[in-house]
């Protein structure tokens, strides 16, 4: 054995340094974690949330009855980065979108067929109530 092997690798005053680091570190994290867990940053999470899927859904039905627009392909979850500290519901999902081109003309004629039979069904049932 050599002498520097029985030598402290830190001196006390580095060793206090660390662990006031770490108690920064870990009192900034809870604050963190405090902050996520605040009721009202939840309901703005899951509202925002909310809000993206209706908008998502809203774009992709726009786009099937108009024709333009895009579609979407395919959604997966991102992995957070290591070491992060990550909420149940705050997942990360990228979605891939296609663009669609217009609809061919037959689907316009069916869809016209479609709303012509719908009118006069409704027509024909408010003529009917009407005569009861």
């Amino acid at each position: 054995m050599t002498g520097s092997d029985t030598e402290p690798r830190q001196t006390p005053a580095e060793v206090m340094a660390e662990i006031n680091r770490e108690q920064r570190l870990l009192a900034e994290t809870l604050e963190e974690l405090g902050e996520q867990a605040r009721p009202s940053n939840i309901a703005r999470r899951q509202f925002a949330k909310a809000k993206d899927r209706g908008t998502r859904v809203f774009d992709e039905a726009r786009a099937l009855v108009f024709g333009g627009g895009a579609v979407r392909v395919e959604s997966h979850l991102v992995q957070p980065e290591e070491g992060s500290i990550v909420l149940k519901g705050d997942d990360k999902v990228v979605t891939t979108y296609q663009s669609r081109g217009q609809l061919p003309p037959e689907a316009l004629i069916l869809v016209a067929g479609v709303g012509a039979v719908i009118a006069v069904g409704v027509v024909a049932w408010a003529v009917r109530r009407k005569r009861k």
